[in-house]
């Protein structure tokens, strides 16, 4: 039996295809501890199940419904479809529950799964915790369902349903009428969807990495490798671009000019927007301790301010309902838009930018000037052991020193990473100079106590 929070990460679970947690026992195992915890809620009910389009999607979605199936739970199947689309249809499809199967932005070797409640937001970590206690992998339910043939299409009721929950968040007069929009759907889930829904509201659409076959998700292109979508742009006149990750929860945007709209200039524009219109509850958005210290500057010229999280969109979701807050993101261009969608959306979070470049009447390279980026470099350096570095009298000594140096004009951030022997190294100030300073006192203090 597996105790506590052994495979869930910050998103769902994910591993590598054909070794533990990605396996179609594991993940009938995973149904089974699913369907149980979803019950004690909605006995009897039904989870909606959607996927992205790796090659391993169908063969762990029969051992996903097996597991449900095996709980007492029925499914219904939307077939490829954004994480977040999926996410907005369960409340609507009368489900007590929604599955994606997605690694995300990780290549097609990997894959994942992530769950969602009743009304469309991640579990919390508490719900995972109750999910893990009830797994038992080593003796997984019977895998009864047939793999079904590779297919890329998602259902008509969930592209419809899709679309109609973006008339609801802009209005029925809603229009992109004008705009030349390129978009790199990451040979993903968002393929079919984003183009398609775009283009009915009166966008000039073209699309690239738009070809799945199983294999080539996130290879190259899409929110991770702009690259390729940022030359298309500068070749052209006048377009924006616009890349998804593999499940399509993550934005990356691209101004007319061929340069990339730093995540942190969404969330300002999208924030100061909505503050302007009085639209953002207690003048506040919440982001993760990476977002720049731009975006503090940017909230608070017109008043508002800005509430930092751990890194996580979880976490990001947790404190904007605790707060009562609708805005929210982190600097990867994961937004979150609690007024419209329970969960991340790369689509929604693209119309809330091209409603404002529409109303505006202003090019997306003029509107990103709302905030500042301060200049940030970030080390990631190797360490023996990970003990909490405020324990360390000379580093935490060396630290404050470097902060008061800094003043309100910069911070330091100091975190270990969750999966690799690194102690990460984040300096922010107003000047290049400030941060190498910084950097030059801390690092070899950080070697010698820390350090390999």
């Amino acid at each position: 039996m597996g105790q506590g929070r052994r495979w869930f990460g910050t998103d769902g679970i994910r591993g590598r295809v054909g070794k533990v947690p990605m396996t179609p026992e594991f993940i009938a195992a995973v149904g089974f501890a699913a369907g149980k915890l979803f019950s004690q809620t909605s006995p009897q009910g039904k989870v909606l199940i959607a996927r992205d389009t790796r090659s391993s999607g169908p063969m762990l979605e029969a051992a996903l419904v097996s597991g449900l199936k095996s709980a007492g739970l029925t499914v219904e199947l939307a077939g490829v479809l954004p994480s977040g689309a999926a996410a907005m249809l369960i409340p609507s499809r009368g489900a007590c529950a929604g599955a994606i199967l997605s690694a995300s932005h990780n290549p097609a070797t990997d894959n994942g799964i992530k769950f969602f409640g009743a009304d469309g937001s991640k579990l919390t970590d508490q719900e995972e915790v109750r999910l893990e206690s009830g797994l038992d992998w080593e003796h997984p339910p019977e895998i009864t369902e047939t793999i079904r043939a590779l297919d890329f299409s998602c259902r008509d009721w969930a592209i419809e349903g899709y679309r109609k929950k973006m008339t609801q968040a802009f209005g029925e007069n809603f229009s992109l009428e004008g705009l030349k929009i390129l978009v790199d759907a990451a040979h993903g889930a968002a393929w079919f969807t984003t183009p398609e829904i775009l283009r009915g509201l009166g966008a000039q659409v073209e699309v690239m990495s738009d070809r799945p076959d199983g294999k080539n998700i996130n290879e190259g292109c899409g929110s991770e490798h702009p690259e390729g979508l940022m030359q298309k742009i500068r070749e052209r006149s006048g377009w924006i671009g616009l890349a998804h990750d593999g499940d399509a929860d993550r934005l990356v945007l691209v101004d007319e000019k061929g340069e990339r709209v730093d995540g942190d200039e969404v969330i300002a524009m999208a924030a100061l927007d909505a503050m302007e219109r009085g639209r953002l509850p207690g003048k506040t958005v919440v982001v993760t301790v990476m977002s720049n210290l731009g975006l503090d500057e940017a909230m608070a010229k017109p008043g508002g301010s800005v509430e930092r999280t751990p890194v996580g969109d979880r976490y990001v979701a947790a404190a904007m309902k605790k707060g009562g807050f609708t805005l929210g993101g982190e600097q990867s261009g994961h937004l979150l838009f609690l007024d419209a969608s329970p969960a991340g959306d790369g689509l929604l979070s693209a119309l809330k930018i091209f409603d404002l470049v529409q109303r505006k009447k202003e090019p997306l390279s003029h509107l990103r000037l709302v905030m500042k980026r301060y200049p940030q470099k970030l080390v990631n350096l190797k360490v023996r052991h990970k003990p909490a570095w405020e324990t360390v009298p000379p580093l935490a000594a060396a630290v404050r020193e470097m902060e008061r140096f800094l003043g309100k004009k910069g911070r330091i951030l100091l975190r270990y990473s969750g999966t690799e022997n690194l102690v990460r190294l984040l300096v922010e100030a107003d000047e290049e100079d400030k941060i190498r300073q910084v950097q030059e006192k801390l690092v070899p203090i950080l070697n010698e106590h820390l350090g390999e």
